[in-house]
């Protein structure tokens, strides 16, 4: 089952308000979910959103991925995760060049 962090659409037609929420990549819009992370108000100015950065980072140990929109929020809202989170890619990016390196050098 491949998790995303994505935006789960609430309220009304005209005043719609959004949950950042950890859910399956094939169910609905607003379908089930897993957890809720946080929210996200549109309408208003200043503090709009409300991110949980400890359960984010949690979810992207566990190999979630998170959607454009909620990356967004999260860099504005939680910039310790989105550092975490790009120092874990670039050691990652960083092992799989070392492992192709040996694998050249051994074999030549």
């Amino acid at each position: 089952m491949a998790l995303k962090i994505r935006l789960r659409q609430q309220g009304c037609k005209n005043g719609q308000t959004y949950r950042v929420v950890i859910a399956d990549a094939k169910s609905r819009r607003d379908g089930k979910y897993v957890e809720k992370l946080g929210w996200y108000l549109p309408l208003l100015q200043e503090n709009n959103c409300s991110i949980n950065g400890e359960r984010v980072t949690h979810w992207l140990d566990l190999g979630a991925q998170m959607s454009d929109q909620v990356k967004s929020l999260v860099e504005k809202n939680a910039p310790e995760v989105m550092v975490k989170f790009r120092e874990k890619k670039q050691a990652i990016y960083a092992r799989k060049v070392a492992a192709k390196r040996a694998k050249k050098e051994k074999s030549v």
